[in-house]
């Protein structure tokens, strides 16, 4: 299935960034800890996502190793222009020009915990995430390329969870770290790349929609005893918030089928192309809201900071990451 034609894709993708923004809203400006934990789902589902769309350009690379550098030059141009100028952004904005900043520069700064003396750039964890995994696991396929693809991926997948177990049991790991730690997480997106490939297995709409109540059961379950959980749990935890990721993504893609509208096809590609900045610069516009309350009042604040990001989130496409995009199909794959 080509997933240019999955108009639904779009939909998630919106829905996840709106999802994250909103919930960081809630947390940050009135300290609701439900939204912190509802947060971390919707950044899940950006993995899983990633993974997905990713496939295509990942099997060119195993297929031909001259690939390599125009799927570097192909996601670089996507994603590092935007997050140097965000980067700069929280960097002016807190006064932090250091060694924090190069950890940032360089998506370093979840290699170890506290790696950084002062997380001012908190959104970052996943981006460094996304960004690891775009450099290390096509030179896995490469290094591999005799094997099946299908079975270089569950390798990398086992490889990462050897890494979690051994860190479970033989070094610790705060909760936290355990789930933003970027050598713990790689496989999040892997995950998103076995779903493709895998996909018209697992895509039956009725199984899913009795799985994600199932599992939202589950999850329920975790955040009314999150403060007990052990190491263990949340090693389960985290196993289940990618199956989690994965069954809500085919859900989406079952909605397919029903968007039929030229308008909400064209509204769902605007939420898709704008998500990007809206994760990127949320929390800037949170932090603004939080230091201006005397002047934006309490009267619908959410709606005025849902506007806020859209409008700011639209421009800065435009502007800024259209114009760099257009660039990247002159790259082409071989």
């Amino acid at each position: 299935m080509d997933s240019t034609k999955i108009n639904s894709l779009n939909l998630f993708r919106g829905v996840a960034g709106y999802g994250v923004a909103v919930s960081h809203f809630y947390y940050y400006l009135f300290d609701i800890n439900f939204f912190q934990f509802l947060s971390i789902f919707f950044v899940e589902f950006f993995f899983v996502l990633s993974g997905f769309v990713l496939y295509p350009q990942l099997l060119r690379v195993y297929e031909n190793s001259k690939n390599l550098k125009i799927f570097y030059f192909r996601r670089w141009l996507r994603t590092i222009p935007a997050y140097c100028l965000a980067l700069l952004t929280y960097s002016i904005f807190f006064l932090k020009f250091d060694l924090d900043t190069l950890k940032y520069l360089f998506f370093l700064q979840n290699l170890t915990e506290n790696f950084l003396t002062f997380y001012y750039f908190p959104i970052a964890w996943s981006l460094s995430i996304e960004e690891i995994f775009y450099l290390i696991f096509p030179l896995f396929l490469i290094f591999f390329r005799r094997v099946e693809f299908v079975k270089i991926l569950l390798m990398f997948i086992l490889l990462i969870y050897l890494i979690k177990i051994f860190k479970l049991f033989y070094l610790g790991s705060s909760e936290e770290f355990y789930r933003i730690g970027t050598f713990l997480r790689l496989d999040a997106i892997a995950f998103g790349v076995l779903t493709r490939i895998y996909l018209k297995r697992i895509v039956s709409i009725s199984l899913n929609i009795l799985l994600f109540f199932f599992i939202s059961l589950i999850m329920f379950f975790f955040y009314l005893n999150i403060k007990e959980l052990s190491e263990i749990s949340n090693f389960v935890f985290t196993f289940l918030i990618q199956v989690y990721s994965v069954n809500v993504l085919t859900i989406f893609i079952n909605l397919n089928k029903y968007i039929k509208l030229n308008s909400s096809i064209s509204f769902f590609s605007l939420l898709s192309n704008q998500t990007y900045s809206v994760y990127l610069f949320h929390f800037m516009i949170i932090l603004l809201f939080k230091n201006n309350m005397n002047i934006i009042g309490d009267n619908f604040i959410l709606l005025k900071y849902i506007l806020a990001l859209f409008s700011f989130s639209t421009i800065f496409y435009y502007f800024f990451e259209k114009e760099i995009n257009i660039k990247r199909p002159s790259y082409k794959f071989n």
